[in-house]
């Protein structure tokens, strides 16, 4: 198992991300880690990688405080 950089936990589940950028997710059956993801690649980010940025932070804006007048 590598060594991993970030968890991520919710109420039923533990993420991982390693150096490389390789997701795994705990699996608390069997007390071991499931590999998600592949991790990144030195082409550059997927198509996908970019759509789902812009989707996060379209989400994420909120609207300006009314003009006062």
């Amino acid at each position: 198992m590598t060594k991993l950089t970030q968890i991520c936990a919710s109420e039923n589940d533990l993420f991982g991300l390693d150096g490389e950028g390789v997701v795994y997710q705990y699996n608390f059956k069997t007390n071991s880690w499931t590999k998600l993801g592949e991790g990144r690649t030195d082409g550059g980010d997927s198509p996908g990688t970019d759509r789902q940025t812009r989707m996060t932070q379209s989400r994420s804006r909120t609207a300006p405080p009314p003009a006062r007048g």
